[in-house]
C-alpha cells in the first residue's frame, strides 16, 4: 500500500510541475490581451491536472491514442521507478516534510495574530494594537485587519481603496484559496515548482483583485498607486497563510505596472474567459489521455474452411480479427462464426451458428488449436452440414 501510494505521489508530482510551468508561460500574455481574472483563473488547471492524476487508469483505442499523448504516457511510465525496497522509508519521510510544512504554515498564521495583538473593532474594519494589517483575515467571519496608524498613515481616498481591496478579496472567498494552495504546498513540499507556483498564483490574485478596485475607481490609479507603496517598512513581515494582506512581499513593481486599464470590450473579457476555460479543460484531458493505456489490438485469424452443405461444397479463406462475426454461406446454408482467443496457449474457442434459410440448425463451439484441422458437424441427411476449418495466426 505504502510503495502504490508513493508512486502515485511521484507520477502526480510529475504531472503537476507541467501543469505549473504551462500556466506559468501563459499568465502574462493572457493577462495582456483579456485582463488579470482569466489570468488567475488558469491556476485552476494545477489541482484539476493533480486530481486527474490520481484517477484510475483507463485504456483507449489505438486509433484513438493521440502520438503527443502516447509519447507523454511514455515518458511518465520511464520517470516513474520501480518501487524500492524502502519506499516505506520515504513514505515517512514524505509525512514528515507534510507534518513540517503544516506546522509552518500554522506559526506563521500565529505569528501574524500575535503581531496583530488586540484588535479593536472600527467603522467596519478592526484596528490592529501594532502594525499588523491591512489584511483580510478568517475563513468562516472573515475580518479586515488595519494596522494602529491606518488613518494617519494613509489619506481617507487610499482607506476607502484599501478596504475595497480587501472587501474584495473577502467576497471572492481568495482565502479558501490560499488555504488550498497551503495545502498543496505541505502535500508536495518537495517540489520547488509548487512554491514558485504558488508565489506567482498569489502575485496574480493581488492583480485581479487590484483590477476590479480599478474598475470601480476608474480615475483613482495614481491614489491606489501612492497606497501600494506606504507599507510598513518598519513591521516584522509574518508569513502570509491564507490570509490576503495588502503589503504580503509580492513584487510591488509588477504590481504597479499592471495598473494600467483593463482590455475593453465584452467581447476580449468573454474570449479570455473562454480561453482560461479550454486551457483548465485542456489540460484535464490531456493528463487522462497521457495516462491511458492504449487497449491491447484483437489479434487476427486467416481461416481456411471446407463447406459441405447440401450436396454442395465450397472452400471459404476468411480473414477475421479475433472476436468479430463474420459468416459463410453455400445455398440456403449460412454459417455464421466467431474466433476468441483462449487461455490455453495455442489454442482459439470457435463459436458458430449453423442456419438453414433462417431457421437456427445447431450452434456448436469447439476448442481448436492453431494451424490444426478442426471439424465442425451439424444434422443428419440430406439436413447433414460439415465445415473442417484451420486457423491460423496472422501477425
Amino acid at each position: 500500500m505504502a510503495s502504490e501510494f508513493t508512486l502515485a505521489l511521484l507520477r502526480t508530482t510529475q504531472f503537476a510541475s507541467l501543469a505549473i510551468i504551462l500556466v506559468m508561460a501563459v499568465r502574462k500574455p493572457l493577462r495582456r490581451w483579456s485582463g488579470a481574472a482569466p489570468a488567475y483563473r488558469v491556476w485552476l488547471a494545477v489541482p484539476c491536472v493533480a486530481i486527474a492524476a490520481m484517477l484510475p487508469t483507463t485504456t483507449v483505442a489505438p486509433i484513438h491514442a493521440a502520438p503527443v499523448l502516447r509519447s507523454i504516457h511514455t515518458l511518465a511510465v520511464r520517470a516513474t521507478p520501480v518501487a524500492p525496497d524502502g519506499v516505506d522509508v520515504l513514505l515517512v519521510v514524505w509525512a514528515a516534510g507534510m507534518a513540517a510544512a503544516a506546522a509552518w504554515f500554522g506559526l506563521a498564521h500565529r505569528a501574524f495574530l500575535r503581531q496583530a495583538g488586540r484588535l479593536t473593532p472600527a467603522d467596519g474594519v478592526y484596528v490592529s494594537a501594532a502594525g499588523a494589517g491591512p489584511a483580510s483575515v478568517g475563513l468562516f467571519r472573515p475580518r479586515i485587519v488595519v494596522p494602529h496608524d491606518f488613518r494617519l498613515r494613509y489619506s481617507p481616498l487610499e482607506q476607502a481603496l484599501i478596504v475595497f481591496h480587501e472587501q474584495t478579496h473577502i467576497a471572492r472567498r481568495d482565502a479558501v484559496a490560499n488555504l488550498l494552495a497551503c495545502a498543496f504546498q505541505c502535500v508536495f513540499w518537495f517540489n520547488p515548482l509548487v512554491h514558485l507556483g504558488v508565489r506567482f498564483f498569489r502575485l496574480d490574485q493581488e492583480i485581479a483583485c487590484d483590477a476590479i478596485v480599478l474598475r470601480h475607481y476608474p480615475r483613482r490609479r495614481r491614489a491606489y498607486a501612492e497606497a501600494l507603496l506606504k507599507f510598513h517598512v518598519d513591521a516584522p513581515f509574518a508569513g502570509a497563510g491564507v490570509n490576503c494582506q495588502w503589503h504580503i512581499q509580492h513584487p510591488t513593481k509588477e504590481r504597479l505596472m499592471n495598473l494600467q486599464p483593463t482590455p475593453s470590450g465584452t467581447v476580449r473579457r468573454l474570449a479570455g474567459r473562454c480561453i482560461a476555460t479550454l486551457l483548465v479543460a485542456g489540460a484535464i484531458a490531456g493528463t487522462l489521455g497521457a495516462r491511458a493505456e492504449p487497449a491491447a489490438s484483437a489479434p487476427s485469424y486467416a481461416v481456411a474452411m471446407a463447406l459441405e452443405a447440401g450436396g454442395e461444397r465450397s472452400a471459404p479463406r476468411v480473414l477475421a480479427r479475433g472476436g468479430e462475426q463474420f459468416a459463410v454461406a453455400s445455398g440456403a446454408w449460412r454459417v455464421e462464426m466467431t474466433v476468441r482467443e483462449a487461455q490455453m496457449p495455442g489454442t482459439v474457442w470457435v463459436m458458430s451458428r449453423v442456419l438453414k434459410g433462417t431457421d437456427v440448425v445447431s450452434a456448436p463451439t469447439l476448442l481448436a488449436r492453431l494451424n490444426e484441422q478442426a471439424t465442425i458437424k451439424a444434422g443428419a441427411g440430406d439436413a447433414a452440414v460439415t465445415l473442417s476449418l484451420v486457423v491460423t495466426p496472422q501477425p
